[in-house]
């Protein structure tokens, strides 16, 4: 079972805790309100945490953890070597990953981080030794540890920075890799993949995993919705837009594979250049050729006096 963020991720951590009378949970950063939300049942009953004076600092983790452990009788333990992310229900089942115990972490506000947790319900001898080895190097939390801790963060408190905010945005540049491409062989080929998953190959599986993400397409739409939103947001991909245009702008209105593959190599902007051995090998432009016909009238392809492939504008 995997848990991703934006799905499935805080629901099932909290059914896992809520599912098991005890629950040892390992984070680098925990604050304290996300605890709050997945400790439904109150079934953790000991932490242990990284708690790096820097982590306090930056506010990243919660000093107020502890005075939440003591009401509710949940043993602390500090850890600076923790990276681990975990849930232990203190016997051969785990939930583990990548989300750290936060509002973007395992929370799932709107600006939540991308993280995957997944479920293992026969973790070894070796492993169990593992995690309590873990535990037995860890410090426990007292309240002179915790004075101390307290003390050091409020004299080397972190002053207010300001700094230009830097988002994640695509560019042109992104819209004319060749990853924005499709993968699947047709459309038809993609929505019968998605369909119908369990039988088929793991090429076909890959190529489809990526032609759905890459297209923004719910797995649980209907075929024929489906093909309408892959028709719009394949003929409205810039790239192809771009394809599309030079063919037209030919005096013949029409281009062979070798034109396609050097227009290729001359618009990606993939590093390095891929040679056009590799744009045949993996018939880049014999998808291409199927995709842009199967989705605009206005194309066609063939073999003209059985030599090169020709895609066709029919258009005026």
């Amino acid at each position: 079972m995997l848990y991703k963020s934006g799905h499935n991720l805080e629901k099932g951590v909290i059914d896992f805790i809520s599912s098991n009378e005890t629950i040892t949970l390992f984070s680098a950063y925990v604050k304290l309100e996300e605890l709050k939300r997945v400790n439904i049942k109150n079934n953790i009953k000991q932490i242990i945490v990284r708690w790096e004076i820097q982590d306090l600092c930056m506010g990243v983790s919660d000093l107020e953890v502890y005075t939440y452990c003591k009401e509710n009788n949940i043993i602390l333990y500090r850890n600076t070597r923790l990276h681990l992310k975990a849930f232990w229900n203190n016997g051969t089942s785990l939930v583990y990953g990548s989300a750290n115990v936060t509002g973007r972490g395992l929370g799932e506000t709107n600006n939540y981080n991308y993280e995957l947790n997944g479920l293992h319900e026969a973790i070894t001898f070796a492993d169990i030794v593992y995690l309590d080895k873990v535990i037995h190097e860890s410090e426990y939390v007292t309240d002179e540890l915790y004075n101390k801790l307290d003390s050091l963060v409020k004299a080397n408190a972190v002053p207010e920075l300001t700094y230009e905010e830097l988002p994640t945005v695509k560019s042109s540049v992104d819209a004319f890799l060749l990853s924005q491409l499709p993968m699947s062989v047709s459309p038809d080929d993609l929505i019968n993949v998605i369909g119908n998953s369990k039988n088929a190959e793991s090429l076909e599986i890959s190529c489809a995993a990526h032609d759905v993400a890459l297209f923004d397409l719910t797995i649980t739409e209907e075929s024929y919705l489906l093909k309408n939103l892959l028709r719009d947001r394949f003929n409205s991909s810039p790239f192809i837009i771009a394809l599309k245009e030079h063919i037209k702008s030919q005096q013949s209105q029409s281009l062979r594979y070798g034109g396609v593959v050097e227009w290729i190599q001359e618009n990606t902007t993939t590093v390095p250049t891929p040679r056009r051995w590799e744009i045949k090998q993996e018939q880049i432009v014999n998808i291409l050729y199927t995709w842009i016909c199967e989705f605009d009238d206005e194309f066609s392809w063939g073999i003209p006096g059985k030599r090169s492939e020709v895609i066709f504008y029919n258009g005026k």
